[in-house]
């Protein structure tokens, strides 16, 4: 627990700085050109680096399938329906609290937490939970907040269908396949799997760029607070329904993800059952 914490508290002091840098306006004017950055180039280097100095597994046990995509998707989806059907007066808001219930920051905390607890051994583990994870909800969220916003009326169901599939196609292409994310994750495992030589140049240059991304995502978390707070007081979001996120993602959802992992920790190793839970 003490190794946990100290891991932790590096990152929750820089989550800290963020916080307190947001009150001024000029890094709030740049926080969205910071999280570009680090989703698209320094997280899939700080990816890539990881997998490409670290050995693969000698297995990808089946379990990881269910623990970390199915068991999350249908996790966000009865919260999903349950929070639709019981709360009629929440139901503009249902849509992220499941996403809230079951993703949280896998790419920004829990890679680096991972790796730092677990050892550079869980980076590939990691970074295929981080997948499975997105690809629940990259595509899901996207498709759930669109069909939501369609209006229930269309003229020509057919025609309907049709933009919807089509869209769900582009959906799955721009944001699994075309992701850095992924990319990168493929790209590691396939610099180790074949030991293809990388010219020490490319390498150190994608360490440097690597080492920014714990960083910088962190601190552009502390600063994506100030507006999150600012919804809270002007009464656009319920603190019920927040903590309501807050209980389910921090104390329902890994103890669901616990409880199944448990079951199959001797098939699955250590290693990756760890890395389901920290990451839940």
């Amino acid at each position: 627990m003490f190794e946990a914490l100290a891991v932790l508290a590096p990152m929750f002091v820089i989550f800290g700085i963020g916080f307190v840098a947001g009150y001024a306006k000029r890094f709030q004017q740049s926080a969205a050109g910071l999280n570009n950055f680090v989703f698209s180039i320094a997280l899939p280097c700080f990816i890539y680096t990881s997998i490409a100095t670290a050995e693969l597994p000698e297995s990808f046990p089946w379990q990881i399938w269910l623990l970390a995509l199915i068991l999350p998707g249908a996790f966000s989806a009865v919260v999903y329906y349950a929070t639709y059907w019981l709360t009629p007066k929440h139901r503009s808001l249902v849509a992220p609290l499941s996403l809230s219930a079951s993703y949280g920051n896998v790419g920004y905390f829990g890679i680096p937490m991972t790796i730092a607890l677990l050892g550079t051994d869980a980076a590939v583990p990691a970074a295929i939970v981080h997948l499975l994870h997105n690809l629940v909800f990259l595509i899901g969220y996207p498709i759930l907040r669109g069909e939501r916003s369609q209006p229930s009326g269309h003229a020509d169901p057919q025609r309907s269908n049709r933009s919807s599939l089509s869209r769900i196609g582009r959906e799955i292409v721009s944001r699994i396949f075309l992701s850095p994310v992924t990319i990168s994750t493929l790209l590691g495992i396939v610099v180790v799997a074949f030991s293809i030589p990388v010219s020490g140049v490319i390498t150190n240059s994608l360490e440097l760029l690597s080492a920014t991304a714990i960083p910088l995502a962190l601190f552009s978390v502390g600063i994506a607070m100030h507006p999150a707070l600012a919804s809270l007081r002007s009464g656009m979001l319920s603190l019920g329904m927040v903590m309501a996120g807050i209980g389910l993602k921090n104390i329902i959802f890994p103890l669901v993800t616990l409880g199944l992992a448990w079951i199959f920790r001797d098939a699955m190793g250590p290693g990756w059952f760890g890395t389901v839970f920290l990451m839940a």
